[in-house]
């Protein structure tokens, strides 16, 4: 964080996002890969839970710039938010009214599921990356950008592939 600056409205915009596609969105990718019925049904709600908190780091940083008198969408890390945001709920639609186990009205479609698992994992990974770009930009230490990118690359075959 910037020198001097504590917790401000602001630092909800990171955490939430943080923990949406890193602590949530990870954790339910890791889950479905165990396999199984209440695996699958649990990686629906943690996903679901990721999405939602992103939804809400987007709104703080919507909220905090509407505060401020900022502009929207200037730098490549607010696009790639705008489209990892975008991308998470486009994922959860199809899993969740398409591939639901209990009512999924395509459950079985090998064709959709292989869609949606690669798609999912794609925008997880570019949610990771934006997570990253969005502290480069609070940060030049090399030391803060390590502590946080060199969990993320350790994780992701673990999550992502």
């Amino acid at each position: 964080q910037p020198q001097g600056a504590g917790w401000r409205f602001f630092s909800y915009h990171p955490f939430l996002m943080t923990m949406g596609f890193v602590g949530f969105m990870g954790s339910a990718a890791h889950r479905k890969k165990l396999g199984g019925y209440s695996n699958t049904k649990m990686h629906g709600i943690i996903a679901s839970l990721g999405v939602m908190f992103s939804i809400g780091g987007l709104y703080i940083i919507y909220s905090n710039k509407e505060m401020n008198g900022k502009a929207h969408l200037t730098s490549n890390h607010s696009l790639a938010g705008i489209v990892t945001v975008t991308g998470c709920i486009m994922a959860m639609i199809p899993g969740a009214f398409v591939l639901h186990p209990d009512f999924g009205i395509d459950r079985s479609n090998k064709n959709i599921r292989f869609a949606h698992k690669w798609f999912s994992r794609s925008v997880i990974a570019l949610g990771w990356i934006t997570c990253f770009m969005g502290l480069q930009q609070l940060t030049n230490d090399t030391v803060t950008l390590a502590m946080y990118g060199l969990p993320l690359l350790l994780l992701a075959p673990f999550t992502l592939v």
